[in-house]
């Protein structure tokens, strides 16, 4: 309900042109999306591109670009220009109202003269736009396609014959093609080199100089859902490396703001998974927005979610939390209650409140043993959401809930029994030695050197990343949480007397009782 926003800061932070905040970083049910719909409703020029209307699954489907991925060549820098074309275009079509190809075609015919012979950089950018000036009206998804085809047609006319060579190879069916293949590799990496970057530099320079030049007209480009499945994992990582980048190279325009929503542990997994020689990810640490919230903010947006439907409802008097719910839950304050269970994350305390009111229906209040009902349905359905949310990291999360289950809500390393870990391992890793799961891979190694605390180690600091388990690693230190952004320690750092608390969101589903 958009009605019932509530700003925590971010969204100034957000629409201010001169942040260098502009990707939105948070876990699941932190508040992302909402934060880019505010933008959406309250902001005028907001441009909006949706990964499934980019037809960018027409990469995964060149045969071209998948030979030159598997044969080695590096595709960044067109994947890079790929972003800056659409972007550039985008912005081009909205600011210049470029709608069709009759007002294409004047606008090209007004403008694009004035720059000729001002200077080189000018006149580049003037060549590149009247390149592809001529499809600027038409729809985002043939930008790709459009981009795509035309360094397919440059390779083809450089590589020949050799790129259904290299095809062979790749594929295993040619045998003798060493020197060959370096060669061609080579040849087309130098094509990739020379696609048009620096041009299109030239044309975001001028879009800061001569077009985006009114700090009364702010323009955003925004782009979310970027965690779903709209193209092949391997790929959709380069991508959204080379979207990073792109954001980075548009903060020159200063009327202008690319905004990206990003799950953490997304980001986490595409600076893993493209890591190249030099990589600094603290380069990149302005550009995020780390999405977080407090205590106070979190329970008013549950009251004015909750007066807002109960007036849409039952009556015109404003109820809040305290109205219809309990004091406490046991001895703990219920918002107290509620936000523990919750990480203090918006989409799972609505989750929370909206399965108490769904089974509180017709009755006056929430009582306690409604809430608690409702906790049991409540954990489980977070481990399956977890579940889905770490596939990529974690896909067998699932599995080795059960080594914690029935345990006290705190305990040390080492009381994780050795029949348990035996019993799991045998029955989950035994062909698990190159498994994607890494307490999978570590219940391998546990089948055949016996490190009860090697396994033990990868499986807590799992959870620990998934955020079911927190820290305590020596007396005298604090508890640690993923969710409080402190990374999951190293292997050396977490000790046999290490004390682990499990999140009370997993009580439930664990059959844990609090200590």
């Amino acid at each position: 309900m958009s009605s019932c926003f509530v700003d925590t800061g971010d969204f100034e932070t957000l629409k201010d042109c001169r942040s260098p905040h502009r990707i939105i970083v948070g876990r699941t049910g932190s508040g992302k999306t909402a934060l880019i719909n505010h933008l959406i409703e309250n902001i005028t020029n907001v441009i909006v591109v949706s990964p499934e209307n980019l037809s960018l699954n027409y990469l995964s489907n060149s045969d071209i670009l998948v030979t030159l991925e598997k044969a080695g060549v590096k595709l960044d820098i067109f994947y890079g220009l790929l972003w800056k074309h659409v972007f550039a275009v985008e912005l081009l079509k909205r600011r210049c109202h470029l709608t069709n190809e009759e007002k294409t075609r004047s606008w090209i015919a007004g403008f694009i003269p004035t720059l000729k012979r001002k200077d080189q950089a000018k006149e580049r950018a003037f060549n590149y736009l009247s390149t592809w000036g001529d499809t600027f009206w038409q729809e985002t998804e043939y930008r790709v396609k459009e981009v795509t085809e035309k360094l397919e047609g440059e390779i083809t006319s450089k590589l020949g014959a050799e790129i259904g060579a290299l095809k062979a190879d790749v594929s295993g069916s040619l045998k003798r093609m060493d020197e060959r293949k370096t060669e061609v590799v080579n040849k087309a990496q130098t094509v990739i080199n020379s696609i048009q970057i620096k041009a299109l530099a030239d044309v975001i320079a001028l879009m800061n100089e001569e077009i985006f030049t009114d700090p009364q007209q702010k323009y955003y480009l925004v782009i979310d859902r970027l965690d779903e499945n709209w193209v092949d994992d391997d790929l959709r990582y380069r991508l959204i490396r080379a979207l990073i980048e792109c954001v980075k190279t548009f903060r020159s325009v200063v009327n202008v703001k690319i905004i990206v929503a990003l799950r953490q542990d997304l980001v986490q997994t595409v600076f893993e998974r493209t890591r190249d020689a030099g990589f600094q990810e603290e380069k990149y640490a302005a550009l995020f927005l780390q999405l977080r919230w407090e205590k106070n903010l979190l329970i008013k947006m549950l009251n004015e979610r909750i007066i807002r439907l109960v007036r849409e409802q039952y009556t015109l008097s404003p109820i809040e939390l305290v109205d219809l719910f309990p004091k406490t839950i046991g001895k703990e304050v219920f918002v107290d209650y509620l936000l523990e269970r919750t990480h203090y994350r918006p989409r799972d305390a609505i989750s929370f409140i909206n399965e108490c009111l769904k089974r509180s229906e017709g009755k006056g209040q929430v009582t306690v043993q409604t809430v608690r009902n409702a906790e049991i349905e409540y954990s489980t359905t977070r481990m399956n959401a977890l579940s889905f949310e770490w596939t990529s990291h974690f896909p067998d999360f699932l599995e080795y809930l059960p080594l914690i289950e029935q345990m006290p809500s705190k305990f040390r390393l080492s009381q994780i029994h050795k029949d348990r870990i035996n019993e799991f391992a045998v029955a989950k890793c035994f062909d698990g030695e190159h498994a994607v799961d890494p307490v999978i891979r570590a219940g391998f190694a546990f089948i055949n050197n016996d490190n009860t605390h090697a396994f033990r180690v990868e499986l807590i600091k799992a959870l620990y990343s998934i955020g079911v388990v927190g820290l305590k690693l020596a007396s005298f230190n604090s508890q640690i949480w993923a969710y409080m952004d402190i990374n999951a320690p190293g292997d050396g750092q977490i000790r046999a007397n290490s004390e682990v608390f499990i999140h009370p969101m997993a009580w439930a589903r664990l059959g844990v009782k609090p200590n």
